[in-house]
Formats: C-alpha cells, sequence, structure tokens
C-alpha cells in the first residue's frame, strides 16, 4: 500500500511538471516573438513543434511501459523535459529552440501517458476516473503555477522561471528511477498488431476523435488566449496572463470536483457538463464588454475542458483492461494529430484575419466536440445492444 502511495505521489509531481510545460510558450510567446522577431505564422509553427514531439513519444511510450515496466519510461521522460526547459530558456537560434521544443514536447508526452496509464492500472474501477481528474488537477496546478509566476517577476528575469522547472525535472527523474513500482495487472504480451483491434472499435474510435478537438482546443487556450487578450481585448501582457491563470483555475477546480463530489457520476453526466461550460465560456467571450467581464469565459473555458482527458482516458483503460498505455498511445496520437494541425491553422488565420478570429475557432471546436459526443452515445448504445445479445458487458456499459 504504501509503494501505491509513493507511486500516486511521484505521478502527480511529474504531471505538475508536464502542465508548466504546456503553458509556457503560451505564457512566453510575446518574449519570444521579440526576442526571435518571429511573425504570427512563424509562433504557430512552434505550437505545432510541442504537439509533434508529444505526439512521437506518445506513439512508443505505451508499448514500452506495458512490456518493461515505467520506471525508465518516466525517468528519461523526465530528463527530455529538463533539457528542453533548459534550451527553451538559454538558446540564442531559431532552430535550436525548435529542436529543444520538440524534445520537451517528447518527454512531456511520455510523461503524461505513462502518468495516466500508471494512476489506471494502480486505481480500482470504481476510482479510476477520480484519480484521473485528481492527476489532472496537479496538471492544472503547474499550467496555473507559470503564467502567474511571470506576471510577479520582470520579464527580463523569465528564464529564473524556466531554470527552476528544469532543475525540478531533474530531481523527478532521480525520484522516478528509484521508486518501487507495485505490480497492478498481468499484461498481454503486446504487440502493434493490436492496431486493426482497435480500428474495429467503433467506441474506442470515436472516443479518439473527440479527444482530437479536446487536444486542439486545450492548446488553443493554452497558446492563443495571451494574444487575443492583448490584441482584441487591448489589455496589456499583465491583464492576459491573469486571464490564462483563470482558465487554469477553471480546470482545477473542476478537475477537484470531478475527483470529489462528482465523482459518482457517469462519464456521459461530466462531457454533458463539460460541454455546458464551454458554451457558457464562449458567450462569455464574444460580449462587447470590458476585460474583467470576459475574465469569467476563460475560467468556464477551463473548467468545460477539465473532465476532457480524464474522464474519457477512464472509458479507454475500462475498454482495454489489458493493454491500457497502448490504448492510451493510440488515443494520443489521434487526439495530439488535432493539436498540431489546428494549432498550425491557427496561426495562419491570426497571421491573416487577426487575434478576434480566435472566437470563431473556439466555435468551431465546441460544435465539433457536440457532435462527436453524439456519435460516441450512438456507438456505446450499439455495443451495450451487441454485448446484451452475446451475454456479455465490458466497458462503461
Amino acid at each position: 500500500m504504501r509503494q501505491k502511495y509513493i507511486a500516486f505521489a511521484a505521478n502527480f509531481i511529474g504531471i505538475f511538471l508536464f502542465g508548466i510545460s504546456m503553458v509556457i510558450i503560451g505564457s512566453t510567446l510575446p518574449l519570444l516573438k521579440e526576442k526571435f522577431g518571429m511573425t504570427d505564422i512563424e509562433a504557430g509553427s512552434l505550437f505545432s513543434i510541442l504537439p509533434v514531439g508529444i505526439l512521437v513519444s506518445s506513439v512508443t511510450f505505451g508499448p514500452i511501459a506495458d512490456k518493461w515496466g515505467y520506471r525508465w519510461v518516466l525517468s528519461i521522460a523526465s530528463l527530455f523535459l529538463g533539457l528542453g526547459f533548459f534550451g527553451i530558456a538559454h538558446t540564442h537560434s531559431m532552430n535550436l529552440l525548435r529542436l529543444c521544443i520538440f524534445v520537451f514536447g517528447a518527454g512531456g508526452g511520455a510523461i503524461n501517458g505513462a502518468t495516466s496509464a500508471l494512476i489506471a492500472d494502480l486505481s480500482e474501477t470504481r476510482n479510476k476516473i477520480a484519480n484521473l481528474n485528481w492527476l489532472g488537477a496537479f496538471y492544472g496546478i503547474g499550467a496555473f503555477c507559470m503564467p502567474m509566476a511571470m506576471t510577479l517577476i520582470d520579464s527580463m528575469y523569465y528564464t529564473v522561471l524556466i531554470d527552476i522547472a528544469c532543475g525540478l525535472s531533474i530531481l523527478v527523474a532521480i525520484l522516478f528511477a528509484v521508486i518501487s513500482y507495485p505490480i497492478t495487472v498481468e499484461k498481454e504480451k503486446i504487440s502493434f498488431k493490436l492496431i486493426p483491434v482497435f480500428v474495429k472499435n467503433r467506441m474506442f474510435l470515436t472516443i479518439c476523435f473527440y479527444l482530437f478537438f479536446q487536444s486542439a482546443f486545450e492548446a488553443i487556450v493554452n497558446n492563443w488566449s495571451v494574444l487575443f487578450f492583448m490584441d482584441s481585448v487591448g489589455v496589456v501582457q499583465e491583464k492576459a496572463l491573469v486571464a490564462l491563470s483563470f482558465s487554469v483555475l477553471g480546470m482545477i477546480m473542476m478537475r477537484v470536483l470531478t475527483g470529489s463530489i462528482f465523482k459518482k457520476l457517469s462519464y456521459n453526466q461530466l462531457i454533458r457538463m463539460a460541454l455546458t461550460l464551454l458554451t457558457l465560456g464562449l458567450i462569455c467571450l464574444i460580449l462587447p464588454a470590458p476585460y474583467y467581464i470576459r475574465l469569467p469565459g476563460l475560467f468556464f473555458l477551463g473548467a468545460g475542458l477539465a473532465p476532457g482527458f480524464p474522464v474519457m482516458l477512464g472509458v479507454i483503460a475500462e475498454i482495454f483492461k489489458n493493454v491500457s498505455a497502448t490504448a492510451f498511445s493510440f488515443a494520443m496520437v489521434i487526439a495530439l494529430s488535432g493539436n498540431i494541425i489546428i494549432n498550425y491553422l491557427t496561426g495562419v488565420f491570426v497571421d491573416k484575419f487577426g487575434a478576434g478570429v480566435y472566437l470563431y475557432i473556439v466555435l468551431i471546436e465546441i460544435i465539433a466536440m457536440v457532435i462527436v459526443f453524439r456519435l460516441i452515445r450512438v456507438s456505446e448504445k450499439n455495443r451495450v445492444s451487441e454485448n446484451s445479445h452475446s451475454g456479455q458487458c465490458s466497458g462503461p456499459c
């Protein structure tokens, strides 16, 4: 039992650093644009490099973790994260910056996927979604700390904050290397031959495409909200960073609630609540109102995005209990493809039409997620019907 709690704690610290990593480029974007003389399209390309790194590690971490365990996956990933932090803070070459962001993403992607899979393996079925939401809350705390810390220091000292994150990453790598990992479930032999099995499962596949838009939406909020508030709302960088922190605060609060008060709600109820909160957020943002009226809009967006990954990964873990890490890898590949494609397109549209296009992209995201969620529900009903005829029932049915 003690080993289990230590493993939980290590995972929470690792995902805390991943939270910092996912907002660091958005938080420092105005400074990076000034330092390197970047256009909005070039900035958008940076946002696309990060998920490419995450994508590469997401393809590989699952089979490796399922076959050989989590220890070295998490340790090496933490070192990659530290290397990326250091490079982003100190490089003066645009090409090296791109390389560091890729390495950074590769480390972060492995930490994100491996911690989620390990928490799912360590958790009983009834606590799986709740524990994944607690993990997500620590991600949110990390993401909240970075922009808030940026508002408290002179912008010329932002590299100090990144160096601190670098040092923490190295310490976490050591922690992952020395702790004991309890054996949770007997794993099947892992092979990429599982891919056809994943593709044939319609409910799983539609969940993956929900995560396609979920991942893109999170990246849009993390990466483009500061620029939107500065250019379209007309506030200084410090106030724009506070707005970004509000989105993370909404995410933290919702994940804490989902892991406690709302933990008995079904995934269907949680996602319906999430989509409602996203719609409220958009309504607040489109109001022709001052900064303080629009501020709750980002809080609602953060709260609405909070259940997506923990809830859907919890459902996936129930569908593929013995190969959860590999299933997570497959899901993350599709999810991060959305992050890459839509982030790049956002950069193109912002460069052409201005930061106000942010609101239209948010609207399209919400509509897409509503449609895909309806398809998930249809797939689930078909799955339940098929299982009832065969006398079986697995997963969330």
